[in-house]
């Protein structure tokens, strides 16, 4: 064990805390509203710091850590690429100020304002697929650098997953969105403490450095560990893809309720202008931490799979006090996003597909009630099925995380199965908000064909010897995967869009006066 008592001490107070807070925050839940989207009332700094908190989740630090062990300091480009996207979308309010002008609670509810109901209960089961196999990875994910960091043996590692995700679901059922948002700003004061400790001692120990990182990576990787255009794991394909998803990964659902939480569209637009400063180094400093690991590791443990090597350096050279900080801002970092991730699909489901399949069997018509709620379940049914749903989602990653095996690093799976729904929303969303053209027949095909492509991926990756060998190149690299399928999605857009604009009228949507 690499822990002290002193270390353990620290977290057990944090969480208990959290706890305390979370089940206080049950009293404001009045209604849906309150409970997903806090009331739409986040002011900028408050909404700031929740939105990089659930960004910046434990599960993140582990596959960015991960990608720094495996290819040096060619990931870094992820980070530059963010930096570049998150800035524009602060200026210009790209996607973010329109959707919160139009006071959706989830992402799918834009498509009954835009196009039909129908398209509303397809975009949902895409987001549900997208943002559960997406979301399948975190419990584990984080569990590993537990047992990692503490010094457990790798066989309790379901043990520990199954701890941390029961906390999260609690601390979750209480108070919704108000419990998240209450104790995100704490989650984001010991994160950025945590990152600067953490590499400030790895800067300073004297078998890692600057020096002996950057000797590390150009004696195990030569120069293609500097050269993300030469290295073969990234590539043109892979930066034009982080350009594109940078801009299209706004709807992430997750990240996405940040901003339609805030209390106006010139404050949803204020979050990512802010943020920008912190979404580089969100994905540098855990890349720098998994370079630090494969250093320290080189010639003692060089075959220490990269889900172990980061923690468990982190849990040898921390001091104590110092250690139980990390810990705890990295148990922070879990439920952040845990805690957000749950509660985002939980509402798509009951909200974007239950709500609407009732509706329609019910014969409701469409439109939205002054409560928030679309004609299938009442805001009190809706809040009771999104905790039963908030339950389920758990359980499933329980078993997904313990028994799926990755074909290739976790930031590959966690991108192609989110280009399940991002290559759909190019057509649906980007072009829905801003093509006067954009329409019903348009929504379905982007939808559907968009997500096609890395559902096929997923699938042929399974089942390679099955593959025709001129589809190899799309299970060989997934970077052409993600980039394919947001072309696709918008292409369909585009073309069915036009050809149909006679049989089926677009449905306008105002914007003048907004802010």
């Amino acid at each position: 064990m690499h822990l002290s008592w002193i270390d353990y001490a620290i977290v057990l107070i944090y969480v208990g805390g959290t706890i305390v807070a979370g089940t206080l925050a049950r009293g404001a839940i009045k209604g849906i509203s309150d409970f997903l989207v806090a009331g739409r009332g986040l002011k900028t700094h408050m909404a700031v710091a929740t939105y990089v908190s659930t960004g910046l989740g434990l599960v993140t630090v582990m596959y960015m850590a991960e990608e720094g062990f495996k290819y040096g300091f060619v990931p870094f480009i992820f980070g530059v690429m963010a930096l570049i996207t998150t800035v524009i979308i602060g200026r210009t309010g790209f996607i973010v100020s329109r959707l919160r002008h139009l006071q959706v609670m989830t992402v799918p509810e834009f498509y009954e304002l835009k196009y039909t109901r129908g398209v509303r209960l397809l975009g949902g089961i895409i987001l549900t697929l997208a943002g559960t196999l997406n979301m399948g990875l975190f419990p584990i994910l984080g569990s590993k650098f537990v047992v990692g960091f503490t010094g457990l043996d790798k066989e309790y590692v379901n043990y520990v997953m199954v701890a941390m995700l029961v906390i999260v679901v609690f601390y979750t059922l209480m108070g919704g969105m108000v419990s998240v948002v209450l104790t995100d700003f704490a989650q984001f004061v010991l994160l950025a403490a945590g990152f600067f400790f953490g590499t400030y001692i790895i800067l300073t120990h004297p078998q890692l450095g600057w020096d002996n990182m950057v000797q590390a990576v150009q004696t195990q990787h030569g120069d293609i560990g500097f050269d993300p255009i030469a290295n073969p794991g990234y590539g043109i394909s892979m930066i034009l893809f982080l350009f594109c998803v940078g801009l299209v990964g706004v709807v992430w659902q997750p990240e996405m309720m940040r901003p339609l939480s805030a209390e106006s569209p010139k404050v949803a637009r204020r979050v990512f202008w802010i943020s920008s400063a912190t979404v580089m180094g969100r994905a540098m400093v855990p890349m720098f931490w998994g370079i630090a690991a494969m250093t320290y590791f080189a010639a003692s443990n060089p075959d220490l799979h990269p889900h172990y090597a980061m923690p468990q350096m982190l849990g040898e050279i921390l001091p104590i006090g110092i250690a139980g900080l990390m810990m705890a801002g990295m148990f922070a970092a879990f439920m952040s996003t845990h805690d957000s991730y749950l509660l985002a699909w939980s509402g798509v489901i009951v909200r974007d597909v239950v709500s609407p399949i009732k509706a329609i069997l019910a014969g409701s018509g469409s439109g939205r009630a002054e409560d928030g709620t679309w004609g299938g379940l009442s805001s009190e049914k809706e809040i009771y099925w999104v905790r039963a749903i908030v339950v389920i989602l758990a359980a499933f990653l329980a078993i997904f995380g313990a028994l799926y095996q990755l074909p290739e690093t976790a930031f590959r799976f966690m991108y192609v199965t989110g280009s399940i729904y991002f290559s759909g929303c190019v057509g649906t969303i980007a072009l829905g908000l801003y093509w006067k053209k954009a329409n019903t027949p348009g929504a379905y095909c982007a939808l559907i064909l968009g997500a096609l492509v890395p559902i096929n991926f997923l699938i042929m990756t399974e089942n390679q010897e099955l593959v025709p060998d001129f589809l190899l190149p799309l299970v060989e690299n997934s970077n052409l995967v993600g980039l394919t399928s947001l072309i696709v999605g918008g292409l369909a857009m585009l073309i069915v869009a036009s050809l149909t604009q006679k049989s089926h009228p677009p449905r306008p949507l105002n914007f003048s006066d907004m802010e």
